[in-house]
């Protein structure tokens, strides 16, 4: 990335499936250039390829390739088969380029699992008794919300929200703009892209340094007296101050998604009503239904390790999120290969309903009980 920036490829997970039209603000927050075909779908510049391009799906398809070939190697057999994770909120066309990926890397047979569900899984939910269990997913590019519905063996995704611009990338993006902006402003070349890629890299160590240190230097590659470097000091206190827009925005996707879930936490179901009453006519309505408050909070993705991300969680939902089991890093694949057993039947006692399976099963069961209300009444007149 440091040398070659144009040309390497992250965050692929914003684009994949998508129109250019819908992702013109995130196209200017990496690197690689990113373009339309001829049908609008988005496709990245890649000189070393035929054609000039790659869509989204081409990368990811090869990392699974990577992994398939690792996988092979460490079972000593071929594999043809896997469970890919996918953020909740993803549309139906971004689920089957997420399978075309698959299938691109040479796997036969592809199933998806949701993120949170996953996440849900690995950290040894207990899906007999009944819980509101919130899911947290701070990736590198993207800001995911779930609320399950836990209980009688079934995992039910209530409510999906997040913010798919926001992951662990912008609050690298905020120190290397405070970089830019307090010390590096009239430096030669500091907007380059070889330049932006060292200064995104350093502040991404730095961030993570933040996470157990209340400060740390930075060595600039530019900015010194002698045309040379310099080195600056970044506190934990000045660099939570810098992402306070970013957890603004992060509260009001916990915001909606507990509304849509009718979980109450605290002023979230007021503040929602209150809107809901200003939009007559709109297709906005309060949940008739209020359910249990949040019992559990799940976090994933390594930037949920931030002190300032902790305290987030525990200002909104008044508790402390669980941790310590699941590296967060890992959460999700071994969610992921926990559903593989359960396809496979090596994993049982567990069922996952995605929204519109908990909905279709209602609604079947409602229509069923007017059925047999019927036959029952029916029944007694001719009696």
């Amino acid at each position: 990335m440091a040398t070659q920036p144009s040309s390497t490829y992250y965050s692929v997970k914003r684009f994949i499936g998508q129109q250019l039209k819908d992702t013109q603000n995130l196209a200017t927050s990496v690197a690689y250039d990113v373009a339309a075909d001829e049908e609008g779908a988005v496709q990245l510049a890649c000189e070393a390829v035929e054609g000039g391009a790659l869509y989204p799906e081409e990368v990811s398809a090869y990392i699974l390739a990577e992994l398939l070939s690792s996988a092979q190697a460490y079972l000593g057999r071929p594999v043809d088969r896997a469970v890919i994770s996918v953020p909740a909120y993803f549309s139906f066309e971004q689920r089957e380029a997420t399978i075309q990926a698959g299938r691109l890397a040479g796997l036969q047979t592809v199933k998806l699992v949701r993120e949170p569900v996953a996440a849900a899984l690995a950290y040894g939910v207990v899906v007999e008794e009944d819980e509101t269990v919130l899911v947290l997913d701070l990736g590198g590019g993207t800001w995911d919300v779930s609320i399950l519905e836990v209980g009688g063996g079934t995992i039910e995704v209530l409510a999906t929200g997040g913010d798919a611009s926001l992951g662990g990338d912008d609050f690298d993006n905020v120190i290397v703009e405070w970089l830019i902006e307090d010390h590096l402003k009239n430096a030669d070349g500091v907007r380059s892209p070889v330049t932006t890629a060292r200064l995104k890299a350093l502040a991404e160590r730095a961030k993570i340094s933040l996470s157990e240190a209340q400060r740390v230097a930075l060595k600039l590659p530019i900015g010194g007296s002698d045309g040379k470097g310099m080195e600056v000091v970044l506190t934990r206190q000045h660099f939570e101050k810098l992402a306070t827009t970013l957890f603004q925005r992060m509260r009001l996707a916990v915001d909606e998604a507990c509304w849509q879930a009718g979980v109450d936490l605290g002023t979230v179901m007021e503040q929602y009503s209150a809107k809901s009453k200003k939009q007559k006519g709109t297709s906005v309505q309060v949940r008739p239904k209020r359910r249990a408050p949040i019992t559990q909070v799940l976090m994933v993705g390594g930037a949920t390790r931030m002190p300032a991300f902790k305290r987030f969680v525990r200002n909104m939902t008044g508790q402390e999120a669980k941790g310590a089991v699941v590296d967060p890093d890992e959460a999700v694949a071994i969610g992921a290969a926990m559903q593989a057993g359960l396809y496979d039947g090596i994993i049982s006692g567990v069922m996952v309903m995605d929204i519109w399976q908990a909905t279709l099963m209602r609604a079947f069961a409602t229509q069923q009980l007017g059925m047999d209300n019927v036959e029952e009444a029916s029944q007694a007149k001719s009696e």
